[in-house]
């Protein structure tokens, strides 16, 4: 009885915190945003799962102790697959840091009730290039969905996260690949002291502060992204060198995009759309910025209506092209440019007259429908068994 109670709560919570998250994302208001959906294949349902306690791996003998399938190496890695951990103790998934085997996290239920639900380099940074991290639903009602501190050239990939901290938690953890999650948290994405990070299709909206947010992380590459209806910012960038910030949807956050003490970054083909406050606002960076290619639309209404704030002096076109930015409240003359706020007085001095494509931000509701899928079987079975 007490089995099928702790199977029908999480089946509860779960398929709650899915039809939020999508109610949620319908309200992104940008037909350009919209995607195609997919077909899951292979997706494992909640009675297929095998029931397990948290696991704590330290040391590569650990890997035996579970008796985990693989052998360790690039080819053949220790797998972590096909579990359901839920937990009211610390960590569903516990790693120390000592281990120099390669291994997965793939297909599992992790849930706990108190910490992080997976927890990486707790005493030392992970060995680099061992980390794989691919389709699991994550929940954490106490801290961080997943944290990692150390894990070199590590991939994160196609996860459904819910968390009371932040999704995805990233310390000093280079290269690191992150797509295609879908976060609901206060902190989508947050990467300290890790350069060199992709974040590419991931959809983080509705959070109650950040959708992204990179700090101290040069060389960060953020592209393909959804950070809407976010109660702070979409992203934000802070103290990080040499971005390339592209072809994200940035719809109905309070401020578009916060940068700053950051320079040396490419700004191209973002959506800049409905924010309260300013579309894009450049403050303490070091300036040399490039921004050209975005849109900004009805941006800063409530303000004084123009969209973006510079105040270091950063280039708002392509010099070469001289095509700068698409603004919805420019008034069309050939010959006028279009001058923002802020104390460093800069102007786009070539505004365009049409509107730069934006590239589709993810592959749409596939998450959503993978974790449908993931939960319908047990209950379709629960509701035939009560009959």
């Amino acid at each position: 009885m007490k089995k099928n109670n702790l199977k029908v709560s999480i089946l509860f919570i779960v398929s709650l915190l899915i039809l939020y998250s999508v109610g949620l994302n319908t309200e992104v208001n940008n037909s350009v945003a919209k995607t195609s959906l997919g077909s899951p294949s292979n997706q494992v349902s909640l009675d297929d799962l095998i029931a397990h306690t948290p696991m704590t791996i330290d040391d590569d003998s650990d890997f035996e102790t579970y008796s985990l399938p693989g052998d360790g190496s690039v080819g053949d890695p220790y797998r972590i697959e096909n579990y359901n951990i839920t937990t009211n103790g610390d960590y569903c998934l516990n790693f120390g840091g000592y281990t120099t085997k390669h291994f997965i996290i793939k297909n599992c239920f992790l849930k706990t009730d108190t910490n992080y639900a997976i927890f990486m380099g707790k005493y030392q940074n992970m060995a680099d290039g061992t980390v794989d991290i691919y389709s699991n639903v994550i929940i954490s009602t106490g801290n961080s969905g997943l944290k990692i501190n150390g894990a070199i050239d590590s991939s994160i990939k196609e996860n459904y996260i819910v968390s009371f901290d932040a999704g995805i938690d990233l310390e000093d953890s280079n290269f690191t690949y992150v797509q295609d999650n879908v976060i609901v948290s206060p902190y989508g994405i947050r990467t300290l002291n890790s350069p060199g990070v992709v974040i590419d299709k991931n959809i983080c909206n509705e959070t109650t502060d950040v959708g992204i947010r990179v700090e101290n992380s040069n060389g960060t590459i953020i592209t393909h992204n959804n950070c809407s209806n976010n109660a702070n910012a979409g992203i934000v960038i802070d103290n990080s060198q040499d971005l390339i910030i592209s072809n994200n949807y940035l719809i109905n956050n309070f401020f578009g995009m916060l940068v700053t003490g950051s320079g040396g970054s490419f700004i191209t083909n973002n959506s800049f759309d409905t924010s309260s406050s300013y579309g894009l606002t450049m403050s303490s960076s070091v300036g040399l910025n490039k921004i050209f290619h975005n849109e900004f639309k009805d941006n800063n209404l409530v303000g004084t209506t123009i969209q973006a704030l510079d105040n270091t002096g950063d280039q708002w076109y392509d010099e070469v092209l001289e095509e700068g930015n698409w603004w919805s409240d420019w008034s069309g003359s050939s010959s006028s440019s279009y001058t923002l706020d802020g104390s460093a007085g800069s102007e786009d001095l070539y505004p365009l007259g049409f509107v730069p494509e934006i590239s589709e931000y993810s592959r749409g509701y596939f998450s959503y429908i993978m974790i449908g899928i993931f939960l319908s079987v047990p209950l379709l079975v629960f509701i035939k068994k009560r009959k």
